[in-house]
């Protein structure tokens, strides 16, 4: 029998399929097929309940299946396949789902869809602030909705989990201490921190209109008395003083001089206090570099900053930290990041 023989194209073919698959995510999520769908549905059961012509409907739950979000069964006595959403889609895919993820992927997917259709004009004129401004100034508000729902679910689902198994990975913190979120979006982050280490306090720090939705959230997880918000922008403003442990993560991509922002961390925190800097990374590693460079493409397109392997912990040595210690590779939204760790002397 043959061996089995990948051609070097494959790659680029399952490139091109990709927003074919894209969009059968976008339409099952649009449709609320994984809440639609009964245990062993059929193509015309489904077509006929969402008004879809049935052989499109037939193509579009095989192509789902393909890719891991629907079970699919046939049988000898009944050779019309029977469809069911897989354990994958209905964790976080699914409405009312443990871990919810679907409208923080759809924000992504038509996000990273405009972007790559203005290609041509970047790579003829490049990136022009003063347009960009103009076509996607967004209503006042829209991040912060952005940070309580898209933002919000990624936190959640995937950034929370990341970070408590990172802390497991850490010497055992004190009893007592205070923590800063900076740039905590939505402040899920700090409220797990809060939660895993009863004994502290803290901040959440962003953008005014984000840090108020983290307030809101604070307050419904019932921790007002121990976490507080400040809003302010972390280029020119204050993010307080007296911290025993900061965590900061995808900050410094949007800060305009994140070596003085990484200055200002050590001069926030108390003597042996901890700062856990959390960013993707341009690596060396073509692999490892097409997994970030896909998602950070808009991030370097406006000149902001992305740090190649090894910057931080170099930063982090400029500001006077000491015990730097490069924590590893963690799974984030999107894209993986690299946490770097020091202390302040």
């Amino acid at each position: 029998m043959p061996s089995h023989f990948e051609h070097p194209l494959q790659a680029f073919w399952n490139l091109a399929a990709a927003p074919l698959q894209a969009q059968a995510l976008e339409q099952a999520l649009e449709h609320d097929l994984f809440s639609q769908i009964t245990p062993e549905a059929t193509a015309q059961a489904m077509a006929l309940r969402l008004g879809l012509n049935l052989a499109a409907t037939s193509v579009w739950l095989d192509l789902l299946w393909s890719m891991g979000l629907l079970e699919r069964q046939v049988s000898a006595h009944n050779p019309e396949p029977t469809y069911s959403a897989s354990a994958l889609a209905t964790r976080f895919f699914l409405q009312g789902s443990a871990d919810p993820c679907s409208q923080a992927w759809l924000y992504r997917n038509r996000f990273l869809s405009g972007l790559s259709t203005q290609w041509p004009s970047l790579l003829r004129q490049g990136f022009d602030p003063a347009q960009q401004v103009a076509q996607s100034v967004a209503p006042k508000g829209s991040w912060a909705q952005a940070a309580r729902e898209q933002i919000g679910q990624e936190q959640r689902a995937i950034t929370v989990p990341a970070v408590l198994r990172l802390l497991d990975t850490l010497a055992p913190l004190p009893q007592q201490g205070r923590l800063l979120d900076l740039g905590g979006g939505p402040g899920h982050v700090a409220i797990a921190l809060a939660q895993r280490l009863p004994g502290w306090c803290g901040t959440v720090c962003d953008q005014p209109e984000t840090a108020e939705v983290a307030r809101e959230q604070i307050h419904a997880a019932g921790l007002s008395h121990r976490l507080d918000t400040l809003g302010c922008d972390l280029n020119h403003e204050a993010m307080g003083q007296g911290y025993d442990l900061i965590w900061c993560s995808s900050v410094l991509h949007f800060l305009r001089e994140p070596q003085a922002a990484v200055r200002r961390m050590f001069e926030a925190l108390n003597p042996g206090g901890l700062l856990l800097l959390a960013h993707a990374e341009l690596a060396d590693d073509p692999a490892l570099a097409a997994c970030v460079l896909p998602f950070y493409s808009g991030v370097m397109l406006r000149g902001n900053y992305l740090p190649r392997q090894g910057e931080l912990g170099q930063m982090l040595m400029n500001a006077g930290f000491s015990d730097i210690k490069a924590l590893g590779r963690v799974d984030f939204p999107m894209a993986p990041v690299w946490v770097h760790g020091g202390r302040r002397p």
